[in-house]
């Protein structure tokens, strides 16, 4: 058979019918062009709307220890400020003055009362670390309603704050007793 246009446009003719039969389902399962439920909402009232209140799991046990352990830490750092209040003063009346003298042992002294309320700060730390691991643990496995872990997190940086705060005035004054 001779390949001409009028055999080809008989095979499409005839192939035509069979083609157009694969395309035709019955309607009930073709899917609806009407607008879905989605397509029907006010996009623009939504984003004009204020956002939903975040939900905040606020645990009276957890709020407690959290109010205790900040509380401490406030302590604490009340406590460094006197001291550094002193060392600060033995610090300036032993600048220049020799290594071993009696105004630098006195200003090394009073330096050495900061490690006190420093102490007590990363005490406090350490017990903010091991309530905020504990808390995870518990909203991982879905004792406890998530949204605890974050208050803790928020007073684990505010004492985290206090103590390099603490480590830098140290730091400071010790390096002014060098010279």
């Amino acid at each position: 058979m001779k390949v001409t246009p009028a055999n080809i446009a008989r095979l499409v003719l005839s192939a035509a019918p069979l083609l157009l039969g694969g395309c035709l389902k019955p309607m009930a399962e073709l899917p609806s062009l009407e607008r879905r439920a989605v397509e029907l909402r006010d996009r623009e009232a939504e984003a004009k709307a204020p956002p939903p209140p975040v939900e905040s799991a606020v645990d009276p046990a957890l709020a407690r220890d959290l109010a205790a352990m900040l509380a401490r830490a406030d302590t604490a750092e009340a406590d460094f400020a006197v001291a550094h209040s002193a060392a600060q003063q033995a610090a300036g009346a032993a600048r220049g003055k020799d290594v071993g003298s009696e105004l630098w042992s006195v200003a090394q002294t009073r330096i050495s009362a900061l490690d006190a309320p420093r102490r007590e700060l990363a005490q406090i730390l350490g017990d903010l670390e091991e309530l905020y691991v504990a808390r995870l643990q518990k909203e991982a496995a879905g004792e406890l309603k998530s949204g605890g872990s974050d208050q803790i997190e928020q007073a684990r940086q505010h004492v985290l704050a206090l103590l390099a705060n603490q480590n830098e005035v140290i730091t400071r004054l010790k390096a002014s007793l060098a010279s």
